[in-house]
């Protein structure tokens, strides 16, 4: 009785053990292919995602050095407010600042502000106008 439980256990390992399946070269090759596929295609969703999130902090900071600019003129004496020619930002190297100052009317001066830096090779700017009067 026990040789024929020992003979049972041992037809049921063999049965259990010897099944010879496993994952076909083709399907092993189309797994990596998929995976491959979906981590190049996540990749490149971080990759935009980083170049936008650093477009939107460039135009933030440009528009913060332009209000800066317009602030500082509109404090300024009205004799004082002059034009400046493109010039680097002070303590923003990747940023040039321009202001345009013109006379529409007597007793009136109108302030534009430039701001340009790089994107993609491409120079983009903002820029940011105002009145000053001598009143």
């Amino acid at each position: 009785m026990v040789h024929r439980l020992i003979l049972l256990r041992n037809l049921l390992f063999r049965k259990i053990f010897s099944h010879k399946g496993g994952f076909s070269l083709l399907e092993v090759m189309l797994a990596i292919l998929l995976f491959g596929a979906g981590f190049a295609f996540l990749l490149q969703i971080v990759s935009t995602g980083l170049f936008v999130g650093g477009q939107n902090e460039d135009t933030v900071i440009a528009a913060n050095l332009a209000q800066e600019k317009i602030e500082e003129l509109r404090n300024a004496t009205y004799a004082a407010v002059v034009s400046e020619v493109k010039a680097i930002v002070a303590g923003f190297p990747a940023f040039n600042r321009k202001v345009d100052v013109t006379t529409p009317q007597t007793g009136l001066k109108q302030i534009s502000v430039t701001v340009y830096w790089f994107a993609k090779a491409a120079e983009v700017n903002t820029n940011m106008v105002t009145y000053v009067s001598d009143i």
